[in-house]
């Protein structure tokens, strides 16, 4: 990787060998909008009446990496950037350099009203939500007021689609996300779809990154056919047909990945002579439940491990997840977490990547093949072509970290924005026009989604149906 300066206070990334995974990219996006519109096409959808004949403004809040600027280009669909919103510096900056929007705001409770736009995006804080936060307080979080923000901005701007993302914890609060959504009037307006998509499932991506994504289409503007039908049988014609990516080493930069300081554990060590950490009683409770020959090829990483810098305590807990899955060959795990608990992947998959994550992958049938994965190899695995982007200068691999940490996925998000466009008439639909409603308006109940094993994509009330059934079948038996 070879770092060229593009113009003063920026930093551009180009990599060896001819850019493969530009390609690679640019085919999976040309992909996604192929299959998507080919079932529309099935579906009764007007050809001539798509995307692509439609003039785009986009607007995001809590952007984080601009993946919906990032997911539009993938499309080969051109638009102006209206306005994004981040309260991270890095996130601001990052986005100034690489989308140029008219309007960049640190607070989005702050923002002014800054026009109208086509399409509106939002990835709210997570935290609140998410099941990995042990401390989580839901709606008494005040961060979940971004929340009410993006439903106030939708409800005033009135754009012809969003997309909404957050984690799968939010199920657990559908009932709340409901009434906040019918307080601002939008299930009179809107058609709403709530869709859970990970990259690895639908897309066959490496990376897993389960989240939920909240369709949103303006029911005057709104194709008329049975939407819920078309994306259950687009989403499954991704999952059959969308081809495998490139292997996991293709994402690789470095074979080792950044070095880790080690002076903090060892200031730590000769601070505490004699004092046993809480973590290894727990090794030595994991390992007495794993066979004695996994425990001792485990120990194979030790020297390697330590010569990446990783401390003892995420060391052990790599060699005892190694061990416990049965010593695979291929094996990636997150280290920054306790033993027990540790996110791992087999196969080329990629655990779901946090701010704080420490990743590091091996092949054990190659020698030397042990690295830490460094935070531009995460950006990569997020779908972020960093052949195609600029990096402000001064951005530290820790910084970057937090940038893949927090992103949406391109892929994911080309796919959500693109049934979300798909779905409009765009013959019917002006810039700035409002949708009248009245009091003799139908509230229109969010189509909620699961993931059933045997049938794929159901609507959750149609699961719940289908239970009560069985239990009446089998208590007449």
């Amino acid at each position: 990787m070879v770092l060229t300066r593009q113009r003063k206070g920026t930093t551009s990334w180009h990599l060896q060998p001819e850019r493969i995974l530009t390609r690679h990219f640019e085919q999976r996006g040309t992909f996604i909008k192929k299959l998507v519109l080919e079932r529309a096409k099935k579906a009764g959808f007007d050809a001539g009446n798509g995307p692509d004949a439609a003039t785009h403004v986009l607007a995001s809040d809590c952007s984080g990496l601009g993946s919906d600027c990032m997911a539009m280009k993938r499309l080969g669909l051109t638009c102006s950037h209206l306005f994004a919103s981040d309260v991270s510096v890095k996130s601001r900056r990052f986005i100034n350099a690489n989308f140029s929007p008219k309007h960049l705001v640190a607070n989005a409770l702050k923002r002014l009203d800054c026009g109208s736009m086509t399409g509106y995006s939002c990835g709210f804080p997570c935290q609140p939500f998410s099941r990995l936060n042990g401390r989580r307080k839901a709606w008494a979080d005040k961060r979940t007021r971004l929340f009410d923000v993006a439903l106030k901005t939708i409800s005033t701007k009135e754009p012809a689609w969003a997309v909404l993302e957050n984690v799968k914890g939010l199920a657990k609060y559908y009932p709340q996300v409901r009434a906040k959504i019918r307080a601002q009037g939008l299930t009179k307006k809107y058609v709403t779809l709530v869709v859970p998509m990970c990259p690895r499932d639908l897309l066959k991506e490496h990376a897993r990154r389960p989240r939920l994504y909240f369709l949103m289409v303006r029911r005057d503007v709104a194709v008329k056919a049975d939407l819920v039908h078309f994306v259950r049988l687009a989403l499954s014609d991704i999952c059959k047909s969308m081809p495998k990516p490139l292997a996991l080493e293709s994402y690789w930069l470095s074979k080792t990945g950044p070095s880790v300081s080690k002076t903090r554990h060892q200031k730590a060590v000769k601070k505490n002579e004699g004092f046993q950490p809480k973590w290894v009683k727990r090794h030595a409770k994991l390992k007495k439940n794993i066979r004695s020959d996994h425990i001792m090829k485990a120990k194979l990483l030790a020297a390697p491990s330590a010569d990446l810098g990783l401390t003892p305590r995420e060391s052990g807990a790599l060699q005892i997840e190694w061990a416990r899955r049965g010593c695979p060959n291929t094996f990636v795990a997150d280290v920054s977490q306790n033993a027990g608990r540790v996110p791992w992947g087999i196969s080329g998959e990629v655990p779901t990547l946090s701010c704080s994550g420490k990743i590091v992958s091996f092949d054990s049938s190659t020698p030397n093949t042990l690295k830490l994965v460094s935070a531009a190899e995460k950006l990569q695995l997020q779908g972020v072509d960093l052949s195609r982007v600029t990096i402000p200068k001064g951005m530290t691999e820790l910084d970057m970290a937090k940038l893949a940490g927090n992103a949406m996925h391109v892929d994911i998000m080309a796919l959500a924005m693109m049934l979300a466009m798909t779905m409009v008439n765009w013959n019917k639909y002006k810039l700035g026009s409002r949708m009248r409603t009245d009091k003799t308006d139908k509230h229109v109940p969010l189509k909620v989604f699961t993931w059933s094993s045997k049938k794929g994509l159901v609507l959750q009330h149609q699961k719940k149906h289908a239970k009560k059934v069985m239990k009446k079948k089998a208590t007449k038996k």
